[in-house]
């Protein structure tokens, strides 16, 4: 007797070991299949106590037809909100400032001097009644900023940033959504502003020199856990090392006969600074969370045990643009942490009478104009780290029904995340596409060509996989 259970726990250690090396073999042929069948590429990351895997398949630069690589830093978008939060529970934990600090405190100072303006003039008396927690939580009642705006100042002046200041006028020209702390509505103006509060709290003159990888402990920035991670500041994308390729679909022009797509490696990649600039593999994105939920400050992780729990107290969200698990308008919020959001932490699962807590993950999805992640977080009850990352928000895949690319990330990325949940042994999840009938009539998609990039690509292009 004595020898079978020894038996069963020597094999049930190698099982553990091996995991990551499983999931990987499981989740590439998967992203194999979705680069062919939607001409679009992928970054697959999962951490556990086994190890750590990478996987990517499909193009980089479609035009020059270059793979992409695991290693790759993709900008990422809103998924840097985490890092943010986490960077200001550090400053909290030692003592560099509460959580219950008026914020206009800390940004005052910081933009007086910057732009000589403060935070009365841009929303009156009543933002002395906002906190520090409320930039965190999203409680401060701001408005988020103009997306529309952004986004074609972005696509229509590449070689132009947009600063802080841009996104945080325009969160202020609208005024208070409500009164600070009686509801609680996604604006990523509020990470700005944070953004804001650390450069006062670390002593920096400008924005600019914020050092937003001061956020990874020493001890794991010395493992070369986060070599792949990277904040953004002034610049095209094609400035900086390992940044991949992302591209944008310009749905505003003449959306409703042809679409095209671009290419924004020239485009800035600021994203909104600490609400959005990050640019990291999956791979560091998985570990990050992984590291964050297992790692306490005392064995030198990123924050005590209280500081998490503090990050992790949900407030549903009252936007309508987010589709939560009993429709648009039902996601929540905590500190730089999401949940209730489908393709984030809410799946259909293949049985009904399974708990559809055992596929939740704890973290940030992304997005930018042309990338994002997600799922995104750390599995509490399988004990992972995990990401998804992709390289265009729909499919791109000209040669087919265009009505077809709209459901790329969705049918991707979960059935990535089922591949690991079949290998860790958790209930399984319902990867079917909706049907396309009652969808608008089938529109035309082309390339924009830029004269640095090349010839525009064939369609459909070969996906090229490759694995770490």
């Amino acid at each position: 007797m004595f020898l079978l259970l020894a038996l069963a726990c020597i094999q049930r250690i190698a099982a553990d070991v091996n995991r990551s090396i499983q999931v990987q073999q499981a989740v590439q042929p998967v992203l194999d299949e979705m680069a062919v069948k939607y001409n679009m590429s992928f970054s697959f990351g999962f951490v556990d106590r086994s190890g750590r895997a990478a996987a990517a398949s499909g193009l980089n630069n479609i035009f020059r037809k270059t793979p992409l690589m695991p290693e790759m830093l993709v900008p990422l978008g809103s998924v840097t909100k985490s890092w943010t939060a986490v960077m200001v529970m550090q400053a909290a934990e030692s003592g560099k400032l509460s959580l219950d600090d008026r914020a206009s405190t800390w940004l005052d100072p910081v933009m007086s001097r910057l732009w000589s303006i403060t935070m009365q003039q841009l929303w009156g008396a009543q933002v002395e009644e906002v906190r520090v927690r409320d930039l965190l939580g999203m409680t401060s009642g701001f408005h988020d900023y103009d997306d529309f705006f952004l986004e074609h100042f972005t696509l229509a002046f590449s070689a132009d940033d947009a600063g802080p200041l841009i996104y945080i006028r325009s969160s202020a020209r609208q005024g208070f959504l409500c009164k600070p702390r009686t509801c609680a509505s996604y604006s990523g103006a509020n990470y700005v502003l944070l953004g804001l509060v650390l450069v006062q709290v670390h002593g920096t003159w400008s924005w600019q020199d914020l050092p937003q990888l001061s956020v990874i402990p020493k001890q794991l920035f010395e493992t070369g856990r986060y070599s792949h991670t990277s904040f953004l500041n002034l610049g095209r994308c094609s400035q900086y090392p390992g940044v991949a390729h992302q591209y944008t679909w310009q749905y505003w022009r003449n959306a409703s006969s042809h679409q095209t797509f671009q290419d924004l490696f020239s485009n800035s990649c600021l994203n909104g600074w600490t609400m959005g600039n990050i640019a990291s593999s999956a791979q560091d994105l998985a570990t990050f969370f992984f590291d964050l939920f297992t790692l306490p400050k005392e064995k030198g992780g990123f924050l005590r045990n209280a500081s998490l729990l503090e990050m992790q107290k949900m407030k549903r969200l009252s936007d309508d643009w987010c589709l939560g698990p009993t429709g648009y308008g039902s996601c929540s919020y905590g500190m730089g942490l999401l949940t209730d959001q489908v393709g984030q932490d809410v799946w259909p699962m293949q049985d009904p009478s399974a708990d559809p807590k055992e596929a939740r993950v704890m973290g940030h999805p992304g997005e930018d104009w042309g990338s994002g992640c997600s799922p995104c977080g750390y599995n509490q009850k399988y004990d992972f780290g995990i990401c998804i990352a992709y390289t265009s928000v729909v499919g791109m895949n000209c040669s087919g029904d265009f009505r077809e690319n709209y459901g790329a990330v969705q049918e991707a990325t979960c059935r990535a995340y089922d591949a690991v949940l079949a290998i860790v042994g958790a209930p399984r999840l319902n990867c079917t596409v909706p049907s396309l009938v009652g969808a608008p009539e089938s529109k035309t998609c082309s390339w924009e060509r830029n004269p640095n990039h090349g010839p525009p690509p064939e369609a459909p292009l070969v996906s090229q996989a490759l694995v770490v």
